[in-house]
């Protein structure tokens, strides 16, 4: 049981770096979609 766990300690800190990295690309992505949109008009109710 300690190899499995040593093995998931491994994946854990390698990984580590690139989630460190990429966590701010989502609210980024979000940001510019909205950004580049077009605003829409509003419908006017009769």
């Amino acid at each position: 049981m300690t190899r499995t766990k040593s093995e998931a300690e491994r994946a854990r800190s390698q990984y580590a770096a690139l989630t460190k990295h990429y966590r701010a690309i989502g609210p980024a992505a979000i940001v510019a979609a909205l950004l580049h949109t077009k605003k829409r008009k509003p419908n006017k109710a009769a």
